[in-house]
């Protein structure tokens, strides 16, 4: 081979072995994001907020609280049904697209520092957002003055201007957002055991979080009521799924295989043997919280597993109750699928 051929070869060969060195250091498709091992939510959220709060933009606690008793009137028209299935690829940059985290911008009463609590969301509509109700109360969170606010999938703060709907049973909640640009996900109640179930969270600060699973089944909560279909029976209508989410994940979107919303994050509940006492967790705090333990009974079995955790239950909010909040605000109903 003369010196110009070998010259051209050696430069071919060293251009191939850099591409593949760049390809590997790169570790992911173009355009997937490479997430921040941080609880925090970056400074820039903390200075938005700051901002808009003192442009007088923000929607104070006391103000949140009143509205969440007495929702404000308005109205806006949900997305139609996909019917199209995705690529997993696909329904997370969908899920990720959709996100909108709700929270507090808020005045540290122990610290006198402002900063911020944040937790799931999803765009239903261009400037609607649904969320678990005990996300958005302002009694979960210790604080000397606080305001409600929205951050895109863009890192983007918005204000919260308005609760259109609720229910503390049902763990729902409905906002009207600044802004007519989210990318809404449509509500499908079309759901059976075995679909598929995914979910983008941020469980225990580990930011975007995607996991897949399947519905495991529908039930009733104790304390069932109301006509079939009114808002007082659904508050009892929850879904189990096997897609993992943990304390941090709360009012995150539930995906199905369209993309399309069939519920979102509410809790989680550790099962364990001996009368199946279990530690139900809002899936929006690191702390400890125990509700509703039910006693061992008197003719369990022997606990053959010490204690241990046998199956964590992930209960999410379905979409039939959150679309019977949108059939509230909206009387026209949804599009048709498409």
């Amino acid at each position: 081979m003369n010196p110009i051929r070998k010259l051209l070869a050696r430069s071919c060969l060293l251009a191939i072995c850099m591409e593949l060195v760049a390809v590997h250091a790169q570790g992911q498709s173009k355009g997937v994001p490479i997430e921040a091992e941080s609880p925090s939510p970056p400074q820039s959220v903390v200075d938005q907020a700051a901002h808009l709060r003192d442009q007088g933009q923000l929607l104070q606690s006391s103000s949140v609280a009143i509205q969440l008793v007495t929702p404000i009137p308005g109205t806006f028209q949900p997305k139609a049904v996909l019917t199209a299935p995705l690529q997993p690829r696909e329904i997370a940059e969908r899920a990720r697209a959709s996100a909108v985290h709700i929270g507090w911008y808020y005045l540290c009463p122990d610290c006198n520092h402002w900063h911020t609590k944040l937790t799931g969301g999803y765009a239903v509509a261009r400037n609607a957002v649904a969320t678990g109700y005990h996300c958005v109360d302002p009694s979960k969170t210790p604080m000397s003055k606080g305001y409600l606010i929205a951050v895109d999938s863009e890192g983007t703060v918005r204000p919260v201007t308005a609760v259109l709907a609720g229910s503390q049973g049902m763990d729902a909640v409905i906002l009207r957002v600044g802004g007519r640009d989210l990318q809404p996900l449509a509500l499908n109640d079309a759901v059976a055991q075995g679909d598929a179930a995914f979910c983008l969270s941020d469980p225990l600060g580990n930011n975007g979080y995607f996991s897949q699973g399947i519905v495991s089944r529908f039930f009733w909560m104790r304390g069932r009521k109301g006509n079939p279909g009114s808002l007082d029976e659904l508050a009892c209508l929850r879904m189990n799924v096997s897609t993992e989410w943990a304390p941090g994940s709360s009012g995150a979107a539930v995906l199905d295989l369209c993309g399309n919303a069939i519920g979102h994050v509410a809790n989680i509940s550790p099962l364990k043997e001996k009368g199946h006492p279990s530690a139900e967790k809002p899936a929006e705090s690191k702390e400890e919280s125990v509700k509703n333990e039910p006693q061992a009974s008197k003719t369990a079995t022997a606990d053959r597993f010490q204690g241990a955790v046998l199956i964590t239950m992930h209960i999410a909010i379905p979409a039939r109750s959150v679309m019977a909040l949108v059939q509230g605000i909206n009387p026209t109903g949804f599009k048709t699928r498409q």
